[in-house]
């Protein structure tokens, strides 16, 4: 793989990421704009993975998503095998009590039928 190849899914990761965790905030991608002082376009885009960004804008959106880098550059390492965790993670953390007692029902039903 070149590296333009490699910085283009990079790319593609990081925007899938700010997007996953950007609705999962409810945030529209013009709230997140706003938020960190760019506008909707270049959220689009880079959600999009047709661009990267600087580290200073990483910081930005953590604090506007209130979430982590580590949670923005799941599996965009080699090593990175926290993709799913991540996302489940952030997800059951904005469920109500009633949706986590349907996770955890589900997980014991699949765990239970292996």
């Amino acid at each position: 793989m070149t590296d333009v190849d490699n910085n283009s899914n990079i790319c593609k990761i990081l925007g899938s990421n700010i997007k996953k965790i950007r609705t999962l905030e409810g945030i529209s991608q013009e709230k997140l704009a706003e938020k960190i002082g760019k506008s909707a376009h270049f959220i689009s885009v880079l959600e999009r993975g047709e661009s990267g960004l600087s580290i200073s804008t990483v910081i930005d959106i953590c604090n506007a998503l209130n979430t982590d880098p580590n949670t923005i550059f799941a599996c965009a390492f080699a090593n990175s095998n926290s993709c799913t965790d991540n996302f489940l993670n952030k997800s059951l953390s904005n469920f109500d009590d009633k949706d986590k007692d349907m996770v955890s029902y589900l997980v014991n039903y699949i765990i239970g039928s292996k």
